[in-house]
């Protein structure tokens, strides 16, 4: 569009409902650390009423034809989605609009807003399981914004005003800077002139948010909380989103703790009874990623669980996979990526993230070629690539002090 907005669409043959997202190329790491959480706050704010409706009248008019309206906030994207039948999709397109341009930004609203904003930290903060891999991320990339939580911080929530919000707003929600994805029951030229008709006055301003990417820092934190277990987070650097290697790091993952037949589900949990919850993620940016290892165990045995995340971390740096192994992962991913596809919600996400970090719609045959390809030998130059003991960081919190760790080498051997 002449504003620089994207308007992306697919039509899936025999769907009833229709997904629509508004992206918004802004998150939390493009924000200053004194405005830590604003992305958020504002997230928050745009359902709080507009020049046409009220908030209950948002949520009665989404309610009213069996819809569901949300949205989330991440380091480098906000989005504001609904899905409704496809024949609501224009009631969608409206409201949706409705929210990103006309927010009235009520002081009473706001600080009420504020409010739940912080018990929403406070909530966070409670959950030792939810704090340690904020713990980790802060640790990890130090310094950086991608370190800082999303939520913001009690202080700078605190201090976040009304104009800081609306300026915010006026500066990284113009045209170029949004993308209109949806997937269903949707027609291409019907929601692009839709689209044009409501955006027809939005300004195409673009703010430059380029940013140098984040070093890992090596680290051992223990943070002593009077709970039951010892939570830890266990990570290394990966590869970003852009680069092919993530199929080999995602690959890399399910073996690790990404399934339930994962070689630390299977060891830690099913063989020697250590931990309730424990798995591996990845977590990817345009410039930087993490693998990252959870687990939540007794004081008395945490040195042990760290000890073998170690050493299935270094079983991956020293020796290619069984093949057996690889391919059941290969599989598993595929299967997983497929049945995907049968949701509008994935795949409206799935042609924004395309867009936002490749600027261009992979095919689902593309992905599972790509998947395909990733050999054993693939796997051993990631981890020698990117896996580095000096570039190690481990996080604890619960019942111990940091003197209760003379036995963990924090080495991968």
């Amino acid at each position: 569009m002449y504003n620089g907005i994207r308007v992306l669409t697919e039509r899936v043959p025999g769907a009833y409902s229709a997904t629509i997202g508004l992206w918004v190329e802004c998150g939390s790491r493009h924000e200053s650390f004194e405005q830590s959480g604003v992305s958020h706050f504002l997230e928050h704010m745009l359902f709080k009423g507009t020049v046409r409706r009220s908030a209950p009248s948002i949520a009665r008019e989404i309610d009213s034809v069996g819809g569901a309206l949300n949205a989330f906030t991440s380091s480098e994207f906000s989005c504001y989605y609904a899905k409704v039948a496809g024949r609501h999709l224009p009631l969608a397109v409206d409201l949706l609009s409705d929210i990103l341009l006309n927010s009235i930004m009520d002081l009473d609203e706001l600080e009420k807003e504020r409010r739940v904003i912080l018990q929403e930290i406070h909530m966070l903060e409670d959950s030792p399981e939810e704090c340690i891999h904020e713990m980790f991320m802060r640790s990890f990339w130090q310094g950086h914004p991608l370190g800082k939580p999303i939520v913001g911080s009690v202080q700078t929530v605190q201090n976040l005003e009304r104009r800081q919000l609306l300026d915010y707003l006026e500066r990284h929600y113009g045209g170029r800077n949004l993308i209109v994805c949806v997937a269903g029951d949707v027609e291409h030229e019907d929601l692009v002139d839709q689209v044009a008709g409501l955006f027809s006055q939005h300004p195409a301003c673009f703010h430059n948010r380029i940013s140098n990417p984040p070093d890992p820092h090596f680290a051992i934190e223990t943070n002593h909380k009077d709970i039951e277990q010892v939570h830890f987070c266990l990570g290394l650097p990966a590869p970003d989103q852009r680069q092919d290697q993530r199929f080999a790091g995602n690959l890399l993952n399910t073996m690790l703790g990404g399934s339930m037949s994962s070689r630390l589900f299977q060891t830690l949990r099913e063989e020697r009874g250590m931990a309730y919850s424990v798995y591996s993620y990845l977590t990817s940016h345009s410039d930087a990623g993490a693998l990252v290892v959870y687990a939540g165990t007794s004081s008395g045995e945490v040195q042990h669980a760290i000890n073998i995340v170690l050493r299935e971390l270094s079983r991956f740096q020293h020796h290619e996979p069984d093949p057996d192994e690889l391919r059941a992962a290969k599989e598993l991913l595929k299967g997983r990526f497929m049945l995907s596809l049968e949701s509008t919600d994935n795949r409206m996400t799935r042609l924004a993230k395309n867009e936002i970090y490749f600027g261009y719609v992979q095919s689902p045959d593309d992905i599972v070629r790509k998947l395909q390809k990733v050999t054993g030998a693939d796997l051993l130059n990631l981890t020698k690539e990117y896996w580095n003991d000096d570039k190690l960081n481990l996080q604890l919190v619960g019942p111990i002090s940091g003197e209760g760790f003379p036995s963990v080498d924090l080495t991968l051997g």
